[in-house]
C-alpha cells in the first residue's frame, strides 16, 4: 500500500508541475530567461536580417536602429490565429503611423512560397511591409516556436517584448 501511495503522490506532483509549467506566464518567463531575449537584450548581428519584401524591396532590420521601434510579426498564410489577429494589426497601424513604429510581417516560409505570399498580399493587403523568410534563417534566429509571434525591438535595438499576443499597450514599451 505504501508504494501505491508514493506512486499516486508522485503522479499528482508530476501532473501539477506540468499544468503549472504550461501556463502562459510561466512558459513566457522561462523562454525569456532561457533565451535572454527580453529586458535589454540587444538584437545581435545573428538576428539582423536582409529579407525580400512583396513590394520588391530588401529590408534590413538594422536600418531602423536609432530611428524608430519595430514590431516583428511572424506569421503564415495557413495559420488561422495569424489571420485572426490581422484586424488588430490594421488598427495598430491606424493608431501608430509608420514614422512612429515600423511593422514588418515576416512570413516564416514553411508551407508558403514567395509567389503565394505576394499573391496573398495583393488580394488581402496588409498596411505594412510583408517579408519572406525562404530559408527560415530569421525564424530560427528569433527562436520562433509557434505563430503568430510578436517581437518588439526598440530604437536602440533591444528586444522589449516577445509573445504570441499583440502587446496591449505598445506605446508604453517603446517610449
Amino acid at each position: 500500500m505504501k508504494v501505491r501511495r508514493q506512486r499516486a503522490l508522485l503522479m499528482g506532483c508530476m501532473v501539477g508541475m506540468c499544468l503549472w509549467a504550461s501556463t502562459p506566464v510561466f512558459a513566457q518567463s522561462m523562454i525569456d530567461k532561457i533565451l535572454g531575449l527580453v529586458g535589454g537584450a540587444s538584437v545581435s548581428g545573428q538576428q539582423d536580417f536582409d529579407l525580400p519584401s512583396t513590394d520588391g524591396e530588401r529590408v534590413l532590420l538594422s536600418e531602423f536602429r536609432g530611428k524608430k521601434p519595430v514590431l516583428l510579426y511572424f506569421w503564415a498564410i495557413w495559420c488561422p490565429s495569424c489571420q485572426a489577429v490581422k484586424p488588430e494589426l490594421v488598427k495598430l497601424r491606424q493608431k501608430m503611423p509608420e514614422d512612429q513604429l515600423e511593422i514588418l510581417g515576416i512570413n516564416v516560409g514553411t508551407g508558403d512560397s514567395f509567389e503565394r505570399v505576394k499573391k496573398y498580399q495583393k488580394a488581402h493587403p496588409m498596411p505594412f511591409k510583408v517579408l519572406y523568410d525562404a530559408e527560415g534563417a530569421v525564424t530560427r534566429a528569433f527562436d520562433v516556436r509557434g505563430i503568430p509571434l510578436f517581437v518588439v525591438v526598440d530604437k536602440t535595438g533591444s528586444i522589449v517584448y516577445r509573445d504570441h499576443q499583440l502587446p496591449s499597450d505598445i506605446r508604453r514599451l517603446i517610449q
